[in-house]
């Protein structure tokens, strides 16, 4: 792609219209910070697709509830305030990005991992005691949102992305280079910032592959980045064909030097730990693998 390409699709995503208005009522009762639970359950018990998908995560096993959550209420309550926020949030995402371009079975394998990734993320995130848990939920599902823009706006060189990915074997990093001369993580962060998502949220998407550039790891990115390649090597990447770090790989790479280095202990052990926590969560969501599940 050329630069002249690059440029147009830059000004392709400032031209982009805003996120659909989703349940506008309750995110405008969110802006409130007087706002009680009693308000906001009154307000998505009027929006029946709204409190279906509530209830549907709440249930989740990244909530890990005991009984079945019955009520929006309930729901709220073990959610929290910024949790229903940051799905509003997706919701408009997911139906912005609702255009059929004729790769179903891609968009499902993208929404497989975007939704094992977001459990990932909230697990890592409590598991190194990070105070804000729906942030990473809602980084976890939207940290490859880029490759949604390329798939909707570029859709020709999208598929030829993917045939690249699938003659060479490689990752969809390289493969975003050779034909874009960008990644999607670059284009997703744009895209976040014309949208003015938190500026924490768009660091974290743009520095998910490289969680070294963040400095003293301030934004999560490496939650992130672990995050993803724990989901790839779960057997959920974004296309069957991609390359994936092994266990081992992963255990060794630049990155993970550099996260026990900052003081987060990881190793062998503990990716392993995560690995089964990450198959549990697959087989009680009925998601199934799109490759098979990575080893040492």
């Amino acid at each position: 792609m050329s630069q002249v390409q690059i440029d147009n699709l830059i000004a392709t995503i400032d031209n982009l219209p805003p996120l659909p208005a989703i349940s506008t009522s309750v995110m405008s009762a969110l802006d409130n910070d007087d706002v009680s639970i009693n308000e906001i359950t009154e307000l998505v018990e009027k929006d029946l697709a709204l409190a279906t998908q509530i209830l549907k995560v709440a249930n989740s096993p990244t909530y890990g509830a005991i009984n079945t959550i019955g009520t929006i209420h309930h729901a709220i309550m073990i959610l929290g305030l910024k949790e229903v926020r940051s799905l509003l949030l997706v919701f408009a995402v997911q139906k912005f990005f609702n255009l059929d371009t004729g790769n179903e079975k891609i968009r499902a394998q993208f929404w497989a991992h975007s939704q094992v990734c977001s459990f990932t993320s909230v697990l890592l995130s409590r598991h190194f005691h990070f105070n804000d848990a729906s942030a990473f939920f809602l980084a976890g599902l939207i940290h490859d949102i880029g490759k949604l823009v390329v798939d909707q706006y570029l859709h020709a060189e999208h598929l030829q992305i993917i045939n690249h990915i699938r003659t060479t074997r490689g990752s969809y990093r390289e493969a975003e280079k050779h034909i874009l001369g960008v990644g999607h993580f670059q284009i997703g962060a744009k895209l976040l910032q014309h949208w003015s998502f938190p500026k924490q949220l768009t660091m974290q998407v743009f520095l998910h592959h490289a969680p070294w550039k963040d400095s003293h790891f301030s934004s999560g990115s490496f939650i992130i980045f672990l995050a993803n390649n724990l989901t790839k090597l779960a057997g959920f990447p974004c296309l069957a064909e991609e390359r994936q770090l092994s266990l081992d790989e992963l255990d060794q790479s630049k990155a993970l030097r550099l996260i026990n280095k900052n003081g987060y202990e990881v190793n062998t052990t503990l990716l392993k730990n995560f690995l089964i926590q990450i198959k549990e969560f697959a087989t009680i969501e009925k998601l199934q693998p799109t490759q098979e599940p990575g080893s040492g």
